[in-house]
């Protein structure tokens, strides 16, 4: 399992295995956030079993699904406030991690720097250079946390 940070509080990796979470409760994850919708492929997870065992290790479980490359405000939004509110450290996980940096970066745009958020995600291993202009206009568009 690839485990990248993106910041100082979320780290992201790809699809983990029901018997890698001990392994994450171990590293010290305290929150677990899954952005794969329930059913995205045959090889998935189960995502009840996923969350049962998370929880049974004293994780906290958070699903934020979204499809590739649809990201609603809402979803930032949703995701910021797990972010904000869910004990620390946090694991983030897709299919690939991709939606991850994604949403952690439209969800952290209102308060940092473009090229900050855009350095963290490339040295994690994602490329947020495509996402430029929507960053910027989201970086404008402060999101409702409360």
């Amino acid at each position: 399992m690839d485990i990248q940070p993106l910041d100082d509080c979320l780290s992201v990796t790809a699809q983990p295995r029901l018997e890698e979470l001990d392994q994450l409760a171990a590293q010290g994850f305290r929150t677990i956030i899954s952005n794969r919708p329930r059913g995205e492929s045959e090889d998935q997870p189960d995502p009840a079993a996923l969350k049962a065992r998370a929880e049974s290790l004293g994780m906290h479980w958070h699903e934020i699904p979204v499809e590739p490359g649809n990201y609603s405000q809402a979803d930032i939004d949703r995701f910021a406030k797990v972010l904000d509110d869910a004990p620390k450290p946090i694991l983030g996980f897709c299919r690939t991690g991709k939606r991850v940096a994604h949403l952690w970066a439209f969800s952290q745009a209102p308060s940092w720097p473009l090229a900050q958020l855009i350095d963290n995600a490339q040295a994690a291993g994602y490329d947020l250079t495509p996402l430029r202009e929507q960053l910027a206009q989201q970086a404008s568009q402060p999101g409702d946390r409360e």
